[in-house]
């Protein structure tokens, strides 16, 4: 049992070229929860991921394909997720990778502890939680991200996982409309957003194991321009955020 009725549910996974997993992890959450609603947005994968995951929907109305004509990046597909959410009149988004790293046995635990929170996080770094099976260089490189995300950042938890589930409330328009990057940084960039911006957090701890099928989609340039940008977001879109919100809520105050 969930705190909130499946039918307000959207749980979005973003692929590319996981025509290897995305059967296996859709049939893992319906086995979890039957009657939950499951859209993949799909960045057009060559490998066929959409033609597969058509398939599964064509079977079981409540999985759906939101295509999209090219790669976009990890964060523009989050942000899809959350119109998709909003045009659903959902009331809650889960988001969750689709190489089987997640598990979606957390989903049920990151509802429950959505009950007291705008956000729920599924936490790596807290007791309880670890990186199961993956190789020393993979932990070093997480564990560096964490580090400078609460240095840098002044975010307390798990800034980088995309395990997550979201309340569908007033300030999703908003989050919107914030300058938030379309790839990877779209993680720490959101969070810290939802942090000054007064949203609640919760986290619960999760396992994560290594992926088994297909291939990382970050490669090495992505580590190095990706520190690159955090240290150059700390600097200015703090800021920018800041005066972002207080744009909004003039805005607000007008209307």
């Amino acid at each position: 049992m969930t705190p909130f009725p499946m039918d307000d549910v959207l749980i979005a996974i973003p692929t590319y070229n996981e025509r290897q997993n995305i059967g296996l992890l859709c049939d893992q959450i319906v086995s979890i929860l039957p009657s939950c609603h499951i859209v993949v947005l799909d960045d057009s994968s060559p490998d066929g991921t959409g033609e597969i995951v058509r398939e599964m929907a064509r079977l079981n109305p409540r999985i759906s394909l939101y295509l999209r004509n090219q790669k976009l990046g990890i964060g523009s597909a989050h942000k899809d997720a959350f119109r998709q959410a909003i045009v659903r009149k959902a009331n809650v988004l889960v988001t969750l990778d689709a190489d089987l790293t997640h598990n979606p046995a957390d989903i049920p635990r990151l509802l429950i502890a959505l009950q007291s929170a705008d956000v729920a996080l599924g936490s790596r770094f807290m007791e309880g939680g670890s990186l199961q099976n993956w190789s020393w260089i993979r932990r070093a490189i997480t564990h560096c991200g964490h580090f400078m995300t609460k240095f840098l950042l002044q975010v307390s938890f798990d800034a980088t996982g995309a395990l997550r589930a979201y309340r569908i409330n007033n300030w999703s328009a908003d989050f919107l409309k914030a300058p938030l990057h379309d790839g990877y940084p779209f993680l720490y960039q959101s969070l810290t957003w939802l942090v000054r911006n007064g949203a609640q957090i919760a986290e619960i701890p999760v396992v994560l194991n290594e992926r088994v099928y297909g291939s990382s989609k970050m490669r090495p340039r992505d580590i190095v321009s990706g520190i690159i940008g955090l240290c150059r977001f700390s600097l200015t879109h703090r800021a920018s955020f800041r005066n972002h919100r207080t744009a909004i809520s003039r805005e607000d105050n007008r209307n």
